[in-house]
Order: C-alpha cells, then sequence, then structure tokens
C-alpha cells in the first residue's frame, strides 16, 4: 500500500562496485523512508555509499538486491526512457560542481527541465526567468554562469532543480563548494521554497554548519 506520506521507501537495499577481490559493498541492505515535505540529510564518511543511495533514489544507478518504490513507482520495472521520462517530471538535482552548462546562459540553463519536458521555448524562459527572480537573481537572468559567483552560481543550480515543480529533490554536497554565510543562504533559500512547495529534500552533506536545517539526519 502506498502512504501517501512516505514518498521514498527502501528496503533492503544493495549495490555492490566491481566484482571479486575488488568489490566494493557500497550499499549493505539499506531500510530508508523518506516522507513529503521534509529535509533529510544523509550524513557519514566519504565512501560510505552515500552518494550511491541517492543516484539509487533518483532511477540513476540501478540496485542490485532490495526494493525502492519513489511516488509509489519501482524504477527496476521501467525502460531507460521510462526513467528518463519519470526523473524529468518528479525529480530535481542540485551537485556539488554546479554543472552548469557555460555556452548558455543562466536563464537558458535553468529552462532546461522544462525544454526536456516539451515546454515552448518562450515559456520555459520566462518560468526560468521568474524563478530567478525569486532567489534574487532577476537582474542576472542574460549572464553566463562564469560570471556569477560561486553562491550565485548554486542559487542557478537550484532554480534549475525546482523549475519544473518536482517532488522530490535530490542534493549532493549541495555547500561544500561554498562559505560558511554563502552556505547557510543556499540552505535557507532551498528549506523556504521546499516547504512552500511540499517538496521533498534529501541531502548528501558533510558540513556540519548546516546540521540546523534538516528535520531528520
Amino acid at each position: 500500500v502506498h502512504d501517501h506520506g512516505t514518498i521514498v521507501r527502501c528496503r533492503a537495499v544493495k549495490k555492490t562496485y566491481g566484482t571479486g577481490q575488488s568489490a566494493v559493498r557500497a550499499l549493505r541492505g539499506i531500510d530508508l523512508d523518506v516522507q513529503r515535505a521534509e529535509m533529510l540529510m544523509l550524513v557519514g564518511p566519504s565512501g560510505c555509499g552515500k552518494t550511491t543511495l541517492i543516484s539509487v533514489i533518483a532511477g540513476v544507478l540501478d540496485r542490485d538486491e532490495g526494493e525502492c518504490q519513489v511516488l509509489g513507482s519501482d524504477f527496476s520495472t521501467m525502460s531507460a526512457a521510462d526513467k528518463a521520462r519519470f526523473r524529468a517530471v518528479n525529480v530535481g538535482f542540485v551537485f556539488q560542481a554546479f554543472n552548469l552548462i557555460p555556452t548558455l546562459s543562466i536563464a537558458e540553463n535553468v529552462a532546461v527541465p522544462l525544454l526536456i519536458n516539451n515546454v515552448p521555448r518562450r515559456e520555459a524562459l520566462a518560468r526560468a526567468r521568474d524563478i530567478l527572480s525569486q532567489v534574487g537573481l532577476g537582474d542576472r537572468t542574460n549572464d553566463e554562469p562564469r560570471k556569477l559567483s560561486g553562491g550565485q552560481q548554486q542559487r542557478v543550480a537550484i532554480s534549475r532543480a525546482l523549475v519544473h515543480k518536482p517532488k522530490i529533490i535530490v542534493c549532493d554536497e549541495p555547500t561544500s563548494a561554498l562559505d560558511h554565510a554563502t552556505g547557510q543562504k543556499v540552505m535557507e533559500l532551498l528549506r523556504s521554497i521546499a516547504q512552500d512547495a511540499g517538496l521533498s529534500l534529501v541531502v548528501v552533506t558533510h558540513d556540519q554548519r548546516i546540521f540546523e536545517f534538516a528535520d531528520r539526519i
């Protein structure tokens, strides 16, 4: 039965990289529930499997064993095209390295998820500009990413993750490239937007300075 309060349900999830002597058991039977509209932080030493787990939850990496349902759906039953469509509608990503496209303006960068979902270009750019103004970058929409500071680039990345109104956002070390004050601002922004929209956030982090933003660690 799909519980409407639980949007991710993992049971006994296992993932191993490589085989034989060089095998690395990244996930060793993970049980995890993510609730609607919560900020969940995955915290632990480097190499303990945090990024592997969010990659399985986001459907970009296949698990070896166990169950994992996201919004009541199971990636293991989907084709590659179906997975891509599901992610395009339901999942947003925020990466440590921002992963902005250097040759596009920041409005074009933010519009990418909408264009993938076949939103007409003019409307996609209008929605991108709208969300950029919400994060305080309304006057920079035509600039290329290299003209922005790290904190501004991370706000662009957050805007891109949110623009298509996904149900869940996965963040991999979203503040590790930022100074303390900027990291705090970025987390405040993520949290307020997520709460307003009822989104769930799964944040992989080593950054003890942002633990206070978590509903659960």
